[in-house]
């Protein structure tokens, strides 16, 4: 579990981070992206905040 929360975290930073890089350069594929790091940033706080909240009690 914990490697696919690291995963998912890396996999949402770059997308993100490469759907802003596209949008600057007008390149094809920037809402793709950018759809594709929300929904994996969006799994990794879920993911991490329910591994917190059980690791704590």
């Amino acid at each position: 579990m914990r490697k696919f929360i690291e995963i998912s975290g890396y996999i949402g930073f770059s997308a993100l981070a490469l759907s802003v890089v596209f949008k600057f350069l007008h390149w094809i594929g920037a809402p793709t992206l950018l759809l594709i790091g929300t929904v994996s940033t969006s799994l990794f706080i879920v993911l991490w905040t329910i591994e917190k909240i059980r690791k704590h009690s």
